[in-house]
Order: structure tokens, then C-alpha cells, then sequence
């Protein structure tokens, strides 16, 4: 079989081996996972290709997933791929080499339980760690709790999830836990696209703006603060109005949601650019304007072409992301010092 491969190999043009290669480089996420295909194709000859195997598409899974949250964010909300690394020995560590996140594990024969320890050690350890400790720490468990449950649906990782699940978050997030009742919330803001476009990014900017990381009484309240303004918004039912801001001294965001298309049709995008407006005068930060589903996203662009030669706001990032079976797309704006409305 080797034989043959290295002779499939070796009768490949090189001209079409340098237009690979090219290809690969821009599309890290096709080389792992032909890299992860070819490993598994040598799988049979013994254990360690069938480790090898299972490394790599873990690593596939893991870094295509980091690699569509940080958008075009190169050191975004997962600032270290991940490397797998067997190890005979029983623990398990994490640590940061060459810029990566290198995970050192057992090798499991279930293959589910492989995926799951790996995901939660990279979540653990790599999400937005300059915020870490001035995130209250059930905040901030919450998180990693939701984003492996969503890394483990969105990779169809359904077996992984079942472990989860058992044994670990009906164990560390028990009914009526602060752990339970942000993850909620954090999940509901998933399906909305507001998990990955605002809250981590607002949590990650956290540190930035501070002078030093060493946690305060100050710092974990506003992060709960926060938490506690995202949790009203998840479980906002329809007609009844819920303030979308939160302005602390670190974090001050205000998220101006697209949803009604009908209101849009009667009055256009002046609302919008009013409530903008108005949150700009008040001194907020940040602006996130946010919409889910492709009906929506035609507003969110004139919202974008109305500020585009704006003094007041500073285009960040757009970024735009498939879930589940809709699309979300998030404009996050900075607000200039100048803090004036801006008569449009």
C-alpha cells in the first residue's frame, strides 16, 4: 500500500505539486484536513499513523473553528492554534509553544473522549486569556462551557457532546448555579450571533483597556455587570423592551439589534442612525450593530455606507458567520473621542 501511494506520488507533475502547495498555504484549513485524510489513508499500518490519524483531524476541527471566530482578526477571541501531543502518562497539561497551543494527552481508544478532552484543554486554557482573570470566574466558566458545546454541534461531534454533558457540565453547572444560568444565556445570544460578534469580542478588548490584569473588586463586577445586562437580552421576550447598553468604566458597548424588517419598510434606517446617534452623545465605547438572517443584511449595509466617512465612528470589524441554519452579521464600531452626534 506505501508502495503504491509513494508511486502516485512521484508520478504527479511538479508543476501541479507547486499549485497545490500554493493553494494549501492559502487555505490552512484544506491542508489540515488532507493532512488529517492522508494520516487516516496510513491508519492500518500501525498505532502510531492511527495516532497520528486522530491528532490531525482533531487539530483540523479545533484550528478551522478558531480560525472562523477570529474572522480576519489574526490574534482574535482564540489568539493559539491547537497541536496534539500523545503522552504515556495519565495527566493532562496545556502549554503555549511557537505559538500554539500544544496539548499534551493519552491517547483514548474512544475516539469521542479524545475530541472532548482536547477541545475543553484548548477552550480552557486559550479563550481570550489576557481577560481571564478579571472575568468573574463563573462568568467566565460559562463561556467555556458554551463554546464547547458549540464547537462540539457545529463539528458534529455528537458522541462528545453525550460525554460532556454527563460528566462534566451537569456535574460543574448544577441546577439554579450562576455557571448554569450565564450559559444559558450565552447560548441563547449564540443563536442569535451575538456570542462570537459581541460578548467575546467586548470580554477580549477587556484587558486591552485596562493598565494591568491583576483582578479587582471593580473589575469582577463590571465583568458580571456585563453579564448580567446580556442575560436580560437572551431572555427578552418579543415586545418588551430590554436596554441593550452596559456602560462601566472598562466596558461600555451599546448593541443596536436589526430584527424588523417591517418597521424598516414604514421608516427606513433613521431609527437606527437615531439610536446610534444618541449612544454616541452619551459616551458609550462601542457600537455593535447586529442583524441575523440575510433578509436583514441589505440595512446593516446602508447602516455602514451612512457612517462610512464618519469622524465619530471607527469601523473595527465586520464580520459575518454561519450557524446552525441562518447567518449573522455584526458591524462593531468605535466611538471617537469626540463624542458628537452627527446630524445625518
Amino acid at each position: 500500500m506505501i508502495d503504491w501511494l509513494l508511486a502516485v506520488y512521484a508520478s504527479i507533475p511538479w508543476g501541479a505539486i507547486v499549485v497545490l502547495l500554493v493553494y494549501l498555504i492559502k487555505n490552512p484549513d484544506k491542508a489540515e484536513k488532507w493532512g488529517a485524510l492522508i494520516a487516516k489513508s496510513l491508519s492500518f499500518v500501525n498505532a502510531r499513523f492511527e495516532r497520528s490519524a486522530v491528532a490531525r483531524d482533531i487539530e483540523s476541527d479545533i484550528n478551522s473553528f478558531a480560525r472562523n471566530a477570529n474572522g480576519s482578526k489574526e490574534n482574535g477571541i482564540f489568539p493559539y492554534y491547537a497541536k496534539i501531543k500523545w503522552v504515556t502518562q495519565t495527566s493532562r497539561e496545556a502549554f503555549i509553544q511557537n505559538n500554539k497551543m500544544v496539548i499534551r494527552m493519552q491517547h483514548h481508544d474512544n475516539q469521542a473522549r479524545n475530541f472532548l478532552y482536547a477541545t475543553m484543554d484548548w477552550i480552557n486554557n486559550g479563550t481570550i486569556p489576557e481577560s481571564r482573570g478579571i472575568i468573574h470566574p463563573s462568568v467566565y466558566k460559562a463561556l467555556e462551557f458554551s463554546l464547547i458545546n458549540k464547537i462540539l454541534i457545529e463539528k458534529k461531534r455528537y458522541d462528545s457532546k453525550q460525554l460532556f454533558v454527563d460528566e462534566f457540565y451537569e456535574k460543574e453547572a448544577p441546577e439554579n448555579s450562576l455557571i448554569r444560568y450565564y450559559t444559558t444565556a450565552f447560548n441563547a445570544l449564540d443563536s442569535k450571533g451575538l456570542l462570537m460578534g459581541v460578548v467575546l469580542p467586548e470580554y477580549a478588548s477587556f484587558a486591552k483597556v485596562i493598565d494591568e490584569t491583576v483582578p479587582t473588586k471593580t473589575l469582577i463586577s463590571e465583568s458580571i455587570g456585563f453579564a448580567n445586562m446580556l442575560d436580560k437580552l437572551a431572555r427578552k421576550k418579543q415586545g418588551i423592551d430590554v436596554s441593550p447598553n452596559y456602560k462601566g468604566d472598562h466596558i461600555s458597548c451599546s448593541i443596536a439589534l436589526v430584527a424588523k424588517t417591517e418597521k424598516y419598510n414604514v421608516e427606513g434606517i433613521r431609527p437606527y442612525i437615531n439610536y446610534i446617534n444618541k449612544c454616541c452623545g452619551e459616551g458609550f465605547k462601542s457600537i455593535y450593530v447586529c442583524a441575523t438572517g440575510e433578509n436583514n443584511f441589505s440595512i446593516v449595509n446602508r447602516i455602514k455606507d451612512s457612517y462610512e466617512k464618519s469622524k465619530t465612528l471607527s469601523l473595527v470589524s465586520e464580520t459575518t458567520r454561519r450557524f446552525s441554519n441562518s447567518v449573522s452579521i455584526v458591524l462593531h464600531y468605535n466611538v471617537n473621542s469626540l463624542n458628537k452626534s452627527e446630524n445625518k
